[in-house]
């Protein structure tokens, strides 16, 4: 308990911090106007501070066992942020949503301040562990390339089917609004490569820091399981916007959440980085 209440402090202040940004940020970059369908029963305040620590709190553990400091750490931190939240999450709204292109780029704009914000908020706050704490350091035993390029392969095609599985099962719930954003025809010739590519990206993101994590490989594939689905979409989810009434968000975050939940697994299983007395990776 005496560790859990300064953790608690800590991720409030960040997420209480990150709402504020969010307030000034909104003031340059004013937000499109929310539908009135599309408003939940909570209040906008409250649900930004819990999106802020949907959004906050799944980095404390990869910094905290990051070998990492400093400058090096905030990088590999946002580069994870910054892709989950806004290049991931923007590619799909330019394909897939009724969205112009000043909405596509202030929404960029707004996600890349969000992610900035929340990096050096977390850095700033969640303390690491001493450096004989987290084990033998890493780097002495990469995969081979064959290896590296398997598992990148891999996983681009895992994701891409747990996509369309996780997509087909809320089908039938979220169908008529499908239809007004004219998505049932899409070609899915352009589907199957886009969710590859995006695969791949996540790869891309995340490894800078899951291999800086001095921890079990059950301890990297854990918590890439947490941190993907919260920061990629159930913390954007969670608060009211103008493209989706509640009932789409809500199966949104379903869909979400479980399928990247096995992503992160694999992610963090087949990209764990091992100790340096261990063997080479195949």
């Amino acid at each position: 308990m005496s560790r859990v209440l300064p953790l608690v402090g800590r991720t409030a202040a960040a997420a209480a911090t990150l709402v504020v940004v969010g307030w000034l940020v909104g003031l340059l970059l004013p937000p499109e106007p929310v539908a009135e369908d599309a408003m939940g029963p909570v209040s906008t305040t409250g649900l930004l501070f819990v999106s802020a620590v949907l959004l906050v709190a799944p980095l404390w553990y990869p910094i905290a066992r990051s070998h990492l400091r400093g400058w090096p750490l905030l990088g590999v931190v946002f580069l994870a942020v910054f892709g989950l939240t806004t290049v991931l999450t923007q590619v799909e709204s330019a394909i897939f949503l009724d969205v112009t292109p000043t909405e596509l780029w202030v929404g960029v704009l707004r996600l890349t301040i969000t992610a900035a914000a929340a990096s050096c908020l977390a850095v700033a706050v969640y303390p690491q562990r001493p450096a004989q704490q987290l084990g033998p350091p890493e780097g002495a035993n990469p995969p081979s390339t064959a290896s590296w390029v398997r598992r990148w392969i891999g996983v681009a095609l895992a994701y891409t089917v747990l996509y369309i599985v996780a997509g087909l099962l809320i089908l039938p719930i979220i169908r008529s609004w499908y239809e007004t954003q004219s998505l049932t025809g899409t070609n899915p010739a352009i589907v199957f490569p886009l969710q590859i590519a995006r695969g791949a990206l996540f790869v891309a993101f995340l490894i800078p820091l899951v291999r800086s994590m001095r921890v079990t490989r059950r301890q990297a594939a854990a918590a890439m399981a947490v941190m993907i689905p919260l920061v990629h979409g159930v913390a954007l989810l969670v608060v009211p916007n103008p493209f989706m009434p509640d009932y789409v968000r809500y199966a949104h975050m379903l869909e979400i959440g479980w399928s990247n939940f096995v992503l992160g697994l694999l992610i963090g299983f087949l990209f764990w980085n091992p100790p340096a007395s261990g063997p080479r990776l195949p």
